[in-house]
């Protein structure tokens, strides 16, 4: 008898298809680094935001237009960082990251300039607080000696860039800020460094008490002794004394001396968030 032969057929081993890992997948909202972006221009804020969610770590969680604004993005959102320009208008005449800082005083906050370095705009001038004067005029350049960058790190502002840096430079400092530490861009560094060595440098000089603070800033703003007398609520005498101590504290000779210094020494005054 013949056996009957079968025959196998023998089965091609399939391929395995392997996927590569997409790069471009989202980051857990977890990790996200919160942003609220507070820009009075419409059209830059549009671009900001744009460019701020095309990195996968970024969640922009507001947006803002006023100080107002602002301030309740940031109670509503809580962001890990807030990008601020410093031309942001407010109601009451004070700078926008003063009042930030005194309404929200643990988010950080990275602050940009408007213009480049040479063309800085001074945004918080002495006298604000007491004069209630009206928003800065955008072509006021600084003349002063001290950057806009300078007066909002004295403020409180945990980082600072300016528009003409570039993204990758954006980028970097928002997620430096987020992660509890200090950003400044080389200009504002430079000067602040330089600033320190200066005043090292000096002489011991008497500062100026609170109150002679007060009325040096309004002698900036060219009111009279009645007028200071009137907003500080004080007498004139007292006024008359306290600019005598002025006087020989800065070693000046006069009234508009004391103006002139403060213009050109901004700083002298602090902060700029008293109330």
């Amino acid at each position: 008898m013949k056996r009957a032969t079968a025959t196998k057929s023998k089965k091609r081993p399939t391929a395995v298809k392997r996927v590569a890992p997409r790069s471009t997948r989202k980051a857990p909202a977890d990790a996200s680094i919160r942003i609220l972006v507070a820009d009075n221009h419409p059209i830059d804020r549009a671009g900001l935001v744009a460019m701020l969610k095309g990195q996968i770590d970024f969640r922009v969680v507001g947006e803002a237009g006023t100080t107002d604004e602002a301030v309740k993005g940031i109670k509503d959102n809580s962001p890990s960082v807030t990008l601020l320009a410093l031309r942001l208008p407010t109601p009451n005449g004070r700078s926008a990251l003063a009042q930030i800082r005194h309404m929200a005083p643990n988010v950080p906050i990275l602050a940009m300039a408007e213009r480049g370095e040479g063309q800085c705009l001074v945004l918080n001038p002495p006298g604000r607080s007491y004069t209630q004067l009206g928003p800065v005029n955008p072509s006021d350049h600084c003349a002063t000696g001290t950057d806009c960058l300078e007066l909002a790190v004295a403020q409180g502002a945990t980082g600072t860039i300016r528009r003409t840096a570039d993204p990758e430079d954006l980028f970097r400092a928002i997620r430096t800020v987020a992660s509890g530490k200090a950003w400044y861009e080389a200009g504002t560094a430079t000067a602040i460094m330089r600033h320190a060595l200066a005043r090292n440098g000096e002489k011991a000089q008497a500062a100026l008490s609170d109150r002679e603070t007060q009325v040096a800033e309004l002698i900036a703003n060219g009111r009279s002794n009645k007028e200071i007398a009137q907003a500080l609520t004080i007498s004139e005498p007292t006024v008359k004394k306290h600019v005598g101590h002025i006087l020989a504290k800065l070693k000046l000779q006069d009234r508009l001396q004391i103006g002139l210094y403060i213009a050109r020494n901004p700083l002298v005054l602090g902060t700029g968030d008293r109330h």
